[in-house]
């Protein structure tokens, strides 16, 4: 989301004359954008931002700002403890961005706009984006569900769709300008109405995203297990570019924690989602969250976790060590489960998942599938990777790929996180 938030305000600094630059010295502008999920993340930026008060006084005239979710919540600290600072703009104010740091140059400000109300009215242009064949496209922002734990509904704000025709004109011209795979991203991203409650949902988007030639792969980011219905999944079971990976955290496998961070189900409830997805869907992989430590799990509820991981059998899990953030409502708990503990079930949640994944992986040894190259691989640049349509990485020696061609590959093998493929056919696309 902070990525799609970032193109939006570079699109606007192109629009008044501004020049993208890769060096922090060459800049005019500087802007920090970020997250408050993490209490280790707004250490980072409090810790980034002291480090630029050198880059600042070396000319005066540079404009140093601070946008995103730790922006909207700690805008009076950010220019308390930093008056180095010109700009502070919250989770939606982020679009004035632009011409505020024009108006710092001439003289004026500093300004902080943190109103967090407004729906940001932005015009994307398509071309401002870092990777040429995937794109990213916000349909909704702000959330309405309250889990206890979670800060997010308190910087972004109540929730709010994009109209479909908006969100339908973006992905058009983004695939006009050579965008193969697009993912949606809302907070609850199957909460999606188009800003007409009952009449359009998520499955109507999909629906209307069919007709865009040259779309090849279509999946959203991320999900909230009571915002499916059967008009959704049979939309998704439908489509013939929607990508056979689904992002639904479930962040406890016990009932009891559930209840307590309010997420609204039960383990039996998103199993039984699961389950109605798979049905329509055979080959779908669902993807997970998962919180340990939370004020008051103990061992059993650790347990369950564990027995729900193996059980339905996720892809991927991304799992994290509970710690407290403010103005949440679980901050005024007791943060009882010790750091070490934490720990531990970090880690054994992680092998189970480790466990299942490499299972699951080496099934797909000798079978084919259809790879989207990204680039050349982290660990190897004499390799190229990609993703095939569940998401998973899929890393290929033939050395004459490029970035955005999708191929069809064969698994020669395995690990729990990577499939290594030889090509099968030259560019499918």
């Amino acid at each position: 989301m902070n990525i799609v938030d970032s193109e939006l305000v570079l699109s606007g600094f192109q629009r008044l004359g501004f020049l993208e630059t890769r060096s922090g010295e060459d800049a005019d502008v500087l802007i920090l954008n970020t997250c408050s999920v993490r209490d280790h993340a707004e250490h980072r930026v409090f810790s980034r931002i002291g480090a630029l008060r050198s880059w600042k006084q070396d000319r005066p005239r540079r404009v140093l700002a601070v946008m995103g979710c730790m922006a909207q919540r700690e805008a009076v600290a950010i220019r308390r403890r930093m008056p180095h600072v010109d700009l502070v703009a919250g989770t939606r104010d982020f679009p004035k961005i632009p011409e505020l740091a024009r108006r710092i140059r001439a003289g004026e400000g500093p300004f902080v706009v943190v109103d967090g109300t407004a729906r940001p009215d932005v015009v994307r242009n398509p071309a401002s984006r870092p990777r040429l064949y995937q794109a990213y496209v916000s349909i909704m922002r702000g959330c309405d569900r309250p889990c206890t734990y979670c800060i997010v509904p308190t910087v972004r704000g109540r929730a709010v769709s994009r109209p479909m025709e908006e969100v339908v004109w973006e992905v058009r011209a983004l695939v006009e300008d050579g965008v193969v795979e697009v993912c949606l991203l809302g907070q609850t991203v199957n909460a999606y109405d188009g800003g007409r409650r009952g009449r359009v949902h998520l499955g109507t988007l999909i629906r209307e995203l069919e007709s865009v030639d040259g779309l090849r792969r279509l999946r959203f980011v991320t999900n909230h297990p009571q915002d499916f219905n059967e008009e959704i999944v049979a939309a998704m079971a439908e489509s013939t570019r929607l990508d056979r990976f689904l992002h639904m955290p479930i962040q406890s496998g016990s009932n009891r924690i559930l209840k307590a961070m309010r997420r609204g189900y039960t383990v039996e409830k998103y199993r039984s989602t699961v389950a109605a997805i798979r049905q329509a869907i055979p080959d779908m992989q669902i993807g997970c969250d998962w919180i340990v430590g939370y004020p008051g799990e103990v061992e059993a509820d650790h347990e369950a976790s564990l027995q729900v991981c193996e059980e339905i059998g996720f892809s991927q899990s991304f799992i994290f060590k509970y710690s407290p953030r403010p103005r949440t409502n679980a901050a005024e708990l007791v943060d009882d489960v010790p750091e070490d503990v934490k720990k531990r079930r970090n880690q054994e949640l992680l092998a189970v998942q480790e466990r299942v994944s490499r299972d699951a992986n080496r099934q797909l040894i000798g079978t084919e599938t259809d790879v989207l190259i990204e680039g050349r691989s982290k660990l190897d640049r004499d390799r190229w990777s990609g993703r095939d349509p569940a998401h998973r990485v899929v890393i290929l020696d033939d050395p004459d790929l490029a970035s955005g061609m999708i191929v069809r590959a064969k698994i020669r093998s395995a690990t729990a996180l990577t499939l290594f493929a030889d090509l099968v056919t030259e560019r499918v696309r």
